[in-house]
């Protein structure tokens, strides 16, 4: 659904909500002493989730390119909604809503600032290949356990997914079941060797995520809606760093990508995965009217 903090400075005052930047001298020629204010940013991510990893990056771009010093801080969930309710983490640009992080929001919400909605139209749940023919719904998993080596692959032991994971076990009678935790590369991975075998395999999975791009895949039927209905991302600012910040409140509130849109930066990511830069550097080439569009 992990970095440490830089500083620097601009010479920039803000003084009852008006930015004012020095030129260097005054009218008069005189030295303008105008007091510095630091622009700095720390944006805190799960490093296994693609949707968590291309718009942090691009937010890093982006930011950097506007004079922020930006730091990335790479946690699990709980110590990431933490951070952000005490500061230590400015932005969580990855806060899906309104079931899936309802209880951190529930839990540190009274800190934070919504900058709003930025992706419409988010699932997960349980998820197999389309090649899986006798499997269409969470309640026939029991009469296949056996097929599926009576596991289900999930994720980190911390995130939302795991909770509504378990609860449908739970909720759709799944006796014969074991729900792994792990990791979302090593359950990527899991599914990665599956599917080139043409094994059975049952994974917690979501939308926006790569996978959906490079493999045929379908998710199980939820009539008890354990993993909540189609949802959305949301950005989660500190309240204390949003006041000293409102350009980028402003910014990040303008911030909107459709999910047709949002699958080619995941696409252009995935193909370098070890530096997730290059692909934000060639997305953002490829859609520069959008993104200063955010800026204007």
């Amino acid at each position: 659904m992990h970095f440490g903090r830089m500083a620097g400075a601009v010479a920039a005052m803000i003084l009852g909500g008006t930015v004012l930047v020095a030129c260097g001298s005054n009218s008069t020629g005189n030295t303008a002493n105008v007091a510095s204010v630091k622009k700095t940013a720390v944006i805190g991510y799960t490093n296994g989730d693609a949707e968590d990893v291309a718009v942090t990056y691009l937010w890093k771009d982006l930011l950097q390119k506007h004079g922020y010093k930006v730091t990335l801080d790479e946690l699990d969930a709980g110590p990431l909604f933490e951070g952000n309710y005490t500061d230590a983490i400015n932005l969580n640009p990855d806060v899906w809503m309104p079931v899936t992080l309802k209880a951190y929001m529930q839990k540190y919400g009274s800190n934070l600032t919504d900058l709003g909605k930025w992706y419409v139209g988010t699932d997960e749940g349980f998820v197999v290949p389309q090649y899986v023919k006798n499997v269409n719904t969470i309640s026939e998993l029991e009469d296949h356990a056996s097929e599926f080596h009576d596991q289900i692959v999930g994720i980190d032991a911390g995130s939302g997914e795991m909770a509504q994971a378990q609860k449908a076990v739970s909720a759709y009678g799944l006796k014969d079941f074991h729900l792994i935790e792990s990791s979302s590369p090593a359950m990527l991975v899991a599914l990665k060797r599956a599917y080139a075998a043409k094994e059975p395999i049952v994974v917690t999975l979501w939308s926006p995520d790569w996978p959906f791009g490079v493999y045929k895949l379908k998710y199980l039927s939820d009539p008890k809606h354990m993993f909540g209905t189609v949802g959305w991302i949301q950005t989660e600012a500190n309240k204390t760093w949003a006041k000293q910040n409102p350009q980028v409140v402003k910014w990040m509130g303008k911030f909107k990508v459709s999910p047709e849109v949002f699958s080619e930066l995941l696409a252009d990511i995935q193909q370098n995965p070890n530096s997730p830069s290059v692909g934000v550097k060639k997305w953002i080439g490829s859609n520069e009217t959008l993104v200063n569009s955010w800026f204007k």
